[in-house]
């Protein structure tokens, strides 16, 4: 069986081809972050953390917008 969120994650990256998208699962408690950075990324760019997918998409039209 597979992690229930790489639908997620597959969906998120078409939206967003521009950004690579990863989820981390945190031992205690089990919650999960949502992470994405661009493709292009280097030292001393932005890398987006959220709790959620939703928040995530939030961020990344954020970023879009500047």
């Amino acid at each position: 069986m597979g992690n229930p969120n790489d639908e997620i994650v597959k969906a998120l990256e078409a939206d967003w081809p521009a950004w690579q998208v990863w989820t981390v699962v945190h031992a205690v408690g089990r919650r999960i972050t949502w992470c994405a950075r661009r493709w292009d990324w280097k030292p001393g760019n932005v890398v987006l953390n959220a709790d959620s997918a939703e928040h995530l998409v939030e961020y990344l039209g954020d970023e879009a917008e500047r």
